[in-house]
């Protein structure tokens, strides 16, 4: 137990777990970043193909006349 909560010998030492800790989210943001923009220019050129819009059927009109 003496290991893990034991005082540093230094103070001016880096704290090794937080500068760790730091790289960890610089890379997992860039990573997020990068994903963001390959999706966006996959959907900006056509890559991705979006459903064909399908048109709606309607039943021919007799005027103003009320179904009975």
């Amino acid at each position: 137990m003496n290991l893990l909560l034991r005082p540093l010998d230094n103070p001016s030492d880096p704290v090794w777990s937080v500068i760790i800790m730091t790289f960890i989210v610089v890379v997992m943001a860039v990573y997020s970043i990068i994903y963001i923009l390959r999706i966006d220019k996959r959907e900006s050129h056509g890559i991705h193909d979006t459903p064909k819009q399908e048109e709606l059927l309607q039943l021919p009109s007799d005027g103003d006349q009320s179904c009975s």
